[in-house]
Parts: C-alpha cells; sequence; structure tokens
C-alpha cells in the first residue's frame, strides 16, 4: 500500500464495517477498509438466521447465492412443553455468513473502496489534524501508520478502536458457543430451547442448514445466571442429555466458534452513564457500539442500517470540513433504534429472573390465548417489541413479569 492517508479508514470487514465503508466510498471521499484477518467472514461466529428485510437491507444483487435454507417458522421448547410459531409470509432465511460478508466487501470494493487484509489496528489517536492509526501488517514485526480525518470503528465486542479513544458502548458481554454438525432437523424449522438447565439468561437454539441432516446448534448464557460460566459445558450437556438435542444430534462436529454478544450501556437512553458511539473523529458501528437486538441477540441488520448512516455522516464530514457533523450520527441512530434496543433489556432483565417454571407458564399461556395469533401476526425477527408488547400486558402473565421484575430488581 502505497498511499497512507485517506478521508475515512473503516476498521473491520463485518457487514456494518463493509456497508459504512461502501457508503462513505459513494460519497465520493477516499476509503480504506482494514480487516485483521485473511478472509472476509472468517472465521464464522454467528447463527446465520437473517431475515428478509436484513437481506434487502445488504443491497447485494444476488443475495440468495449466500442462502442455505429458508425458514418458514420456529418450534420453542420450554422444560416441559413446546409451541409451534407459523409465518403466512417468508421471514427468515439460513445463509452462509461467510459468503454474505465476502459479498458484501466486494460491492464495497466496486464502489471505490480500498480493501486492506490481515492488518490489526493496534492504537488509534485522534488530534485537531486528524487520526492516526498504527496497524500491523502481515510483514512480521512492521508497524505501518496511516491516518485519516474519520475513523469508523466496526471492530466489534471487543473494540480496539473504541478503546483507544475512550469510548464505551458496551456494559458487559454474554457468552456465546456454536456448532455445526450431524443433526435430524424440524423439516424447515428453526428450533430454540429455553429454561436455566439449557441456556441460563438466554436461549439455545438449532438453525437446519441447505443439507437436511445438518444444523448449527448453539446457545448463549449471561454469566449472572449461572454459577457455571461456560457456555461449552451448557452446550455439551444438552447434546448429551437434553430430549430434543440429544436425540436429534448425530455426533459429528465440523466446526466450531466461540463469541460474544455486547449489551449497550443505560438501555441505550442519555444521560451520564448512555453508551456514546460518536468522538473526536471516531464512530463506532455494529457490535462495536452494542447495535444488536438484546432479545435475540441478532445484530447484523441493526449493523447494516448503522453502518450506512455511518458512512453517510463520516464522508459528509470529510466533504464539509464540519466534524460536528459527526454527532448527527448518533441522533439518527437512536432515533431509528433506541426504543427497540431499551425495549429488548427490559425483556431481557426479565428473562434473566425467570426459572423453569416460569419458562413452563409462559410457553403454555402462549399457546392456549390470544397471544399466539398476535405473535404469528406481528412477529418481527428485527423489531420484536412490535408483537410482544402485548405478551407483556397480558392479564395472564402480568403475576409472572411482576415476580419476575421484582426478583431481578433485588438479585441483581
Amino acid at each position: 500500500m502505497e498511499r497512507c492517508t485517506y478521508d475515512v479508514v473503516v476498521v473491520g470487514g463485518g457487514p456494518a464495517g463493509c456497508m459504512a465503508a461502501r457508503y462513505a466510498a459513494k460519497a465520493g471521499v477516499s476509503t480504506l477498509l482494514l480487516e485483521e484477518h485473511g478472509t472476509i467472514g472468517e472465521p464464522v461466529h454467528c447463527a446465520g438466521l437473517l431475515s428478509t428485510r436484513a437481506l434487502a437491507e445488504s443491497e447485494l444483487q444476488h443475495p440468495e447465492r449466500c442462502v442455505s435454507r429458508e425458514i418458514k417458522g420456529a418450534v420453542v421448547y420450554s422444560p416441559a412443553h413446546q409451541l409451534l410459531l407459523e409465518s403466512q409470509t417468508q421471514r427468515a432465511f439460513a445463509v452462509r455468513r461467510d459468503l454474505f460478508d465476502q459479498e458484501l466487501a466486494k460491492a464495497a470494493v466496486k464502489t471505490g473502496v480500498e480493501l486492506m487484509l490481515r492488518c490489526k489496528v493496534k492504537t488509534v489517536r485522534t488530534g485537531d489534524a486528524g487520526c492516526v492509526l498504527m496497524v500491523a501488517t502481515e510483514s512480521p514485526h512492521v508497524t505501518q501508520k496511516i491516518t485519516a480525518r474519520v475513523v469508523v470503528g466496526a471492530d466489534g465486542v471487543r473494540s480496539t478502536v473504541a478503546r483507544s479513544v475512550g469510548l464505551r458502548a458496551t456494559q458487559r458481554c454474554l457468552s456465546c458457543t456454536q456448532i455445526e454438525g450431524d443433526y435430524e432437523a424440524e423439516s424447515d424449522y428453526a428450533e430454540i430451547f429455553v429454561g436455566n438447565g439449557v441456556a441460563p439468561g438466554f436461549f439455545a437454539w438449532a438453525i437446519p442448514l441447505g443439507n437436511r441432516q445438518r444444523a448449527r446448534i448453539g446457545l448463549c448464557i449471561d454469566r449472572r445466571c449461572s454459577s457455571q460460566a461456560s457456555p461449552l459445558a451448557f452446550l455439551k450437556r444438552n447434546l448429551a442429555e437434553h430430549h430434543v438435542l440429544a436425540q436429534k444430534f448425530g455426533g459429528e462436529i465440523v466446526h466450531r466458534s466461540a463469541g460474544a454478544i455486547p449489551l449497550p450501556m443505560n438501555g441505550c437512553m442519555s444521560g451520564k452513564t448512555a453508551h456514546v458511539t460518536h468522538g473526536s473523529g471516531v464512530l463506532l458501528v455494529g457490535d462495536a457500539a452494542a447495535q444488536i437486538k438484546p432479545i435475540t441477540g441478532g445484530g447484523v441488520y441493526y449493523g447494516l442500517r448503522c453502518g450506512k448512516l455511518a458512512g453517510e455522516q463520516a464522508a459528509q464530514a470529510c466533504l464539509t470540513g464540519d466534524m460536528l457533523v459527526l454527532h448527527e450520527y448518533e441522533r439518527r441512530w437512536r432515533r431509528e433504534l433506541k426504543r427497540e434496543i431499551a425495549f429488548g433489556l427490559m425483556v431481557h432483565r426479565l428473562r434473566c429472573a425467570m426459572n423453569d417454571t416460569d419458562y413452563d407458564t409462559l410457553i403454555r399461556t402462549i399457546s392456549k390465548s390470544e397471544l399466539l395469533e398476535r405473535i404469528q401476526a406481528k412477529g418481527d425477527m428485527d423489531y420484536p417489541s412490535l408483537a410482544l408488547r402485548g405478551l407483556i400486558r397480558n392479564p395472564q402473565l402480568l403475576p409472572l413479569m411482576v415476580r419476575s421484575l421484582v426478583k431481578y430488581l433485588y438479585t441483581r
């Protein structure tokens, strides 16, 4: 790389980073995209379940090339009950996240983005003259200095960009693990498993893939909800002992991965402890900004949306010479997503206080009430509050909700 000065440097080649770089270059500013790994999209950490809306938001010409399987609904298992959720319309797809990310990177490069692989950002310094990034390249013991007017940190949960400039978006992280292996999948339905013995504070999943005898099987836990802190220990036990997972799992594992889901500071609200995603010449996006759905842990759609906003505002700051324009990024993404994320955090707090009996009550009540029709009619992967607000207000579930809230307040 001969050039060492850019208008915008995006750190991280995931969906949020690729989209931010693409939209910055699209606006006419010089843009560099840095990815620490040798291949975009690897290693894979995501369950790979995306909505129709997320695929459309990617603006890929042929997103279907990344699809492994269409998902028509979900079967939710509590310890003693189960619930079938079906959709009249197609709402979800199991995708190859490696291919999906690679297609996003190709689209960014076609727009004029310069892509560099095997480049790990060590530090970012900001000042009146712009930003300076110290980057370790694939050449041993070689650190390169790159300067930019704006840096977009899309470098994940443990963001080097955020840490370097003193920004904090994440209050804590949930721990996840996943395998891909032999599994007798439930036709075209995802399977969700809840219960403190299965995945305390969150849930486990089995996502069927193109091969009908293969699935992604994983779980996420909130470490505050269990004395057993290892998600891998829960996964091993589920595969060996769970009455559904153990019966369907074929034993062969072809891929393993682990990761984390960031929970945002203070419910995305304003205030002294609110998480902030912009600084002097710096924007955070995607997991680095904790722009995720606390109910499901998904972040691809939010990352794509916020990546576009970050790219636009970064470019505008460079084109106008007014760095105060970056503040508008914070306002724009919060206007779209703040309420949804805050609602999701509230639901997560309630979930952390539930026991197995509560989960059984929840699933049994939904299956026997008008709530099931509401969820199936209004269920939305990207905006789950549309269906779940009615769940919280339901008179049959109100005692459970109140008890869980009180338990959370007194045990957190």
